[in-house]
């Protein structure tokens, strides 16, 4: 299936996932989408997942996905080769760069300002253990953590840092509020905490483990028809939040991971908690920490096309795991 003719090489593709993961990132990110990639030819769509960065036929890349939305530049040039070889210099190397969605979910629970209903921190704390295992599963092989978001917008950024190439980046849609990583750097439990131990991270286990918490918290901030029937159980349960210890120290095991990624040497015990909480404000405060909502949202971007299909549940749901995307 090639791309539709309202869409060209060079243009951005923004799908929202039928997944649990992918649910829980447009509720924490107030978007209806959870993924980016780039329209590479006419049938040939490049994007970051769980393996790194490959390409795929445009009909995949729909693939487990419910929404797709095209966009192209506002003041599009004349030429879209600059963007299109950044994003063949990316994929030349790309086994170094790997994306799980559970990495963009982590950093969003922490870094926005979301409503936070009992059982909220609950998902918090089993989004970050998760994501955890993730980076860490990356860094056994080499990979360093790259947001499927933040390779289109560096595939536009490094072609020309100006306009009209360069995407200008805005609102993010948070609502009115203190942070958990603001409430956790003030928190006097902080210093004495050291990293928990995460796991081996299994997409499919992580849907599993996500499914109640998301759907329990679509229900309290009223955010239900967000999710497809099919995800939809009879009644989520109700859920007992961590204690502050618990949720300060696998923020701190998240820290420690992001930093594992980019520095194979770490300190035995790991960072100070509060280094820990650096490595996670300083991936959030790169220029390059770019959501599918805010590519959604920039004005740098018009809107060219658009499909929704029939929600169907991904094969993790069966138990059968696939790279996060």
């Amino acid at each position: 299936m090639p791309l539709p003719d309202s869409l060209k090489p060079g243009d951005v593709l923004l799908t929202r996932g039928a997944g649990w993961i992918s649910r829980a990132i447009c509720l924490l990110d107030g978007s209806e989408v959870s993924h980016a990639s780039l329209a590479l030819d006419r049938d040939t769509v490049a994007e970051a997942v769980g393996e790194g960065l490959r390409t795929v036929s445009f009909e995949q890349a729909l693939d487990e996905h419910d929404l797709a939305v095209g966009h192209t530049l506002t003041q599009a040039p004349a030429d879209m080769a600059p963007v299109l070889d950044v994003a063949r210099g990316y994929l030349a190397r790309g086994t170094s760069y790997a994306h799980q969605q559970i990495l963009l979910l982590a950093v969003l629970c922490v870094t926005r300002r979301a409503p936070m209903p009992p059982g909220g921190r609950r998902m918090v704390r089993t989004v970050l253990d998760q994501a955890a295992a993730a980076v860490n599963t990356m860094a056994e092989r080499g990979r360093q953590p790259m947001i499927c978001s933040e390779f289109v917008y560096r595939c536009h950024l490094e072609a020309h840092p100006q306009p009209p190439y360069a995407l200008s980046i805005g609102g993010d849609g948070q609502v009115d509020g203190p942070t958990l990583l603001r409430w956790a750097r003030t928190h006097p439990a902080l210093p004495a905490l050291a990293p928990g131990l995460a796991g081996t991270f299994d997409p499919g286990s992580a849907e599993s483990a996500l499914a109640p918490l998301v759907a329990a918290y679509a229900t309290a901030v009223g955010k239900t028809s967000t999710l497809p029937t099919v995800l939809r159980p009879p009644a989520p349960p109700v859920l007992t939040d961590p204690s502050d210890e618990e949720l300060l120290t696998s923020m701190v095991t998240f820290g420690n991971a992001l930093h594992r990624a980019r520095h194979p040497q770490v300190p035995d015990g790991g960072l100070p908690p509060e280094q820990a909480l650096d490595q996670i404000s300083a991936m959030e405060a790169q220029p390059d920490f770019v959501t599918p909502g805010d590519l959604l949202r920039t004005t740098s971007l018009t809107e060219k096309f658009r499909r929704a299909t029939a929600a169907k549940a991904p094969s993790k749901l069966a138990g059968i795991p696939l790279p996060g995307h």
